[in-house]
């Protein structure tokens, strides 16, 4: 039954069992980081889908989305570019319905010290090189 699902139908299953909105005090992402990257797979589209599920679950609490994205980043299963082509994108096929774009208005504002944060040190990184 597995092989019929689609692979980003998966990620939304393993984050809905996985994940709740206490995902932080569990400590949630890093239980559940292995299992994320194996079915990610380090593949852009997979991470976008991941987003999209990570959007889903901070819609009742949208304060908790910057601290989601940068934990999902920090245990490897976000990469950076992806965030931030999330960032600068409006609505995508990758947001679910159930996301209506008030909420993800508010998820992306949430978001905004993480991007910025990601944003930085990429333009601190190509200061070093340059020296």
């Amino acid at each position: 039954m597995a092989s019929g699902l689609k692979s980003q139908d998966k990620i939304h299953i393993v984050f809905r069992i996985g994940f709740t909105i206490d995902f932080f005090k569990e400590k949630q992402v890093e239980k559940n980081s292995d299992l994320i990257t194996k079915l990610t797979g380090g593949s852009p589209i997979m991470e976008r889908h991941l987003i999209g599920a990570a959007e889903l679950l901070c819609v009742p609490k949208p304060k908790l989305f910057a601290v989601l994205i940068k934990q999902l980043y920090e245990e490897d299963c976000l990469e950076e570019d992806v965030i931030l082509e999330w960032a600068c994108e409006g609505r995508s096929d990758y947001t679910l319905d159930a996301v209506d774009e008030d909420s993800r208005a508010a998820l992306r504002g949430e978001a905004e010290p993480v991007v910025v944060w990601l944003q930085d040190d990429d333009s601190d990184g190509d200061d070093s090189d340059s020296d």
